[in-house]
């Protein structure tokens, strides 16, 4: 009897140590970034356009950058970015309640240089979506 008891208590420790935080959905996330990846290494400025949900809020990720934004209504925004620029954040924002990572969009449209001359290609840039950590 005594063992059928203790094999109850450590079930039920068993039971109640699990819990299933690890296998329910993902949270939404609150505040993003958009993030850079350039094969350049003297990056001056770079206009992008953004786009998704209540896109609002936006502001330069690092002090050392300046962002100039221009809303097009509540679901695009077109933001210039300036500064010595590198691979990495270059603006955030704040996004509502149930809004998914995978409505938000980031386009390059120009670049320029650090001595402010345009880039003919910037087939090798990228921008990222990202949570804000």
């Amino acid at each position: 009897m005594r063992v059928r008891v203790t094999m109850v208590l450590l079930a039920l420790a068993a039971v109640t140590a699990c819990n299933d935080a690890g296998t329910g959905p993902l949270a939404s996330p609150t505040s993003l970034q958009v993030m850079l990846s350039t094969p350049q290494s003297d990056d001056g400025a770079v206009v992008i356009t953004l786009r998704g949900p209540d896109v609002s809020d936006l502001q330069p990720a690092t002090p050392a950058y300046l962002a100039y934004t221009r809303s097009a209504g509540t679901q695009e925004a077109r933001i210039i970015v300036l500064g010595n620029l590198t691979a990495g954040p270059l603006v955030t924002l704040t996004i509502g309640p149930g809004h998914k990572l995978s409505d938000y969009l980031a386009t390059i449209e120009q670049v320029a240089t650090r001595a402010d001359a345009l880039r003919g290609d910037i087939s090798g840039y990228r921008l990222t979506v990202t949570p804000r950590p």
